[in-house]
């Protein structure tokens, strides 16, 4: 998440960890060359550098500003390009991109907000060997100034570009349970989360004493119709004997396996379980040297991911609903990740399991899964206001469309109980407004995630139990 996220960056950048990418084209998928591994004009500068993550590049102004990549293809090939930027002016704006003597020439509307994806129309012949491109913007008026930021350019080959797209489609799971759940309940509950009182015990120990039964009672009491758990976040650990990850960094599973007692214990209760997973975090130098979380050939650590993943949904089958994984644009985007392969290992085991690679505030990372995660936004109409009441839920346009649509919000004030003998604030709305708040998210078929801090005995608060128990005894529109 990125309240925490911003934390490890800002600790992070002392360490001057970053992950370099090795430029070469890719010939089977897409190649994303971030604005920030550039070579960029003054004035161009990274959001929040440092840490495990990369943003993007702001302070895009001036017609004369350019951003530069060298890159490598290992035979000649014709390209498409595609550019995700953000207009902060309101402006339009001419997007020039040259590489091998051609140029693709793009607008971004003057209306556009937020992120866009634009294509650029045409290809270039890109020859085998290194070939510089160079990114540049102006304003369609004339302007000499403008407001923009850039979070990368992709480019792939079109014939390449549709199969993914035809077999992404393919993938796409049926979201139908989804929208009928109305609303469900994440917890971040860490290595890292803090007891009601007293000292925090050995993350193998809290597993065994995690209060099951008694976190599966409050989880009805709320009405949520799934819950979202979480199992690696700053530090990578897996509340369940996980033998792939046993292998890649010893001591950082437990013998209980929590994950299937949750599953059981929820399904009772009739409420789907869905686990959320990050890939790795800066702080938790043991797991990245381990895992070859920093390597530039991504090929190991991807392994290791679809080895970790794929071991887990084959246990846990149609007990585990969906994958949340977070950072998805901020993290595994920018090492032009293995998405296909990622979506299969996420689905094994249950080919209709739901997968989310969290987009933040950005552009959509792939079409390799089926739900838009929404984070933050508190909107029911979802990402640039697309959905309409009475629609199907899914997004008509932009650049998540056909993804159904999700939020993730933060009901108290934090995701994380970090907080040593501190009670778990009280949440931020009344039960009229959550009522409200709900029957509007149900109108638009848009499907929030409201996330509840934990105690680390697996308890949550009873104020917070108790708004939503209040707020869905009032009459909701039906999805």
């Amino acid at each position: 998440m990125k309240r925490w996220l911003a934390l490890v960056l800002i600790s992070a950048t002392a360490s001057h960890a970053e992950f370099v990418p090795d430029f070469k084209l890719k010939a089977d998928d897409f190649t994303a060359l971030m604005a920030v591994d550039a070579t960029v004009s003054d004035g161009l500068t990274p959001f929040q550098p440092g840490g495990h993550g990369k943003f993007f590049v702001q302070g895009w102004q001036r017609p004369n500003q350019q951003a530069k990549w060298t890159i490598t293809s290992g035979e000649p090939a014709e390209v498409a390009a595609q550019l995700l930027i953000h207009g902060k002016s309101g402006q339009k704006l001419r997007i020039k991109v040259t590489a091998a003597g051609h140029t693709l020439t793009g607008t971004l509307p003057a209306d556009a907000k937020r992120w866009q994806r634009i294509a650029l129309p045409g290809t270039i012949p890109l020859p085998s060997g290194p070939s510089d491109i160079t990114l540049r913007l102006s304003c369609a008026d004339g302007s000499p100034t403008f407001n923009a930021e850039v979070h990368a350019l992709e480019l792939v080959r079109p014939t390449v570009r549709d199969a993914l797209h035809q077999r992404a489609m393919a993938m796409r799971a049926d979201t139908t349970w989804f929208q009928k759940a109305k609303f469900g309940i994440m917890v971040h509950w860490t290595s890292q989360t803090m007891p009601r009182h007293g000292d925090p015990k050995p993350y193998d120990q809290a597993v065994t004493d995690f209060k099951v039964d008694a976190f599966a009672d409050q989880m009805k009491r709320t009405g949520a119709g799934f819950v979202v758990i979480t199992t690696s976040h700053a530090q990578q650990y897996f509340p369940a004997p996980l033998a792939s990850l046993d292998r890649i960094l010893p001591g950082r599973t437990s013998k209980r396996d929590l994950i299937a007692d949750l599953a059981a214990a929820l399904s009772r209760q009739n409420i789907k379980l869905m686990l959320y997973y990050h890939l790795g975090a800066a702080d938790d130098a043991a797991w990245t040297q381990a895992s070859g979380f920093w390597k530039t050939d991504t090929a190991p650590f991807f392994n290791h991911w679809r080895e970790i993943i794929t071991e887990a949904g084959q246990r846990y089958r149609e007990n585990l609903a969906g994958w949340w994984f977070d950072d998805g644009s901020t993290n595994y985007f920018y090492r032009s990740a293995p998405w296909e392969s990622l979506n299969t290992a996420a689905k094994a085991g249950n080919p209709q399991r739901l997968t989310a690679f969290n987009a933040w505030e950005l552009n959509n990372p792939t079409e390799f899964h089926d739900l838009f995660t929404g984070e933050g936004f508190q909107d029911p109409r979802g990402y640039n206001e697309l959905l309409t009441r009475g629609g199907d839920g899914r997004y008509p346009s932009g650049t998540h469309r056909g993804l159904q649509s999700s939020a993730c919000l933060i009901t108290e004030t934090d995701w994380v109980h970090l907080r040593r003998d501190t009670p778990i604030p009280s949440p931020k709305w009344n039960p009229e407004q959550l009522a409200t708040l709900l029957g509007e998210f149900a109108a638009h078929r848009n499907v929030p995630i409201f996330n509840l801090a934990i105690y680390q005995d697996g308890t949550v608060s009873s104020e917070s139990v108790e708004l939503f128990r209040s707020a869905t005894a009032h009459p909701q529109p039906a999805p």
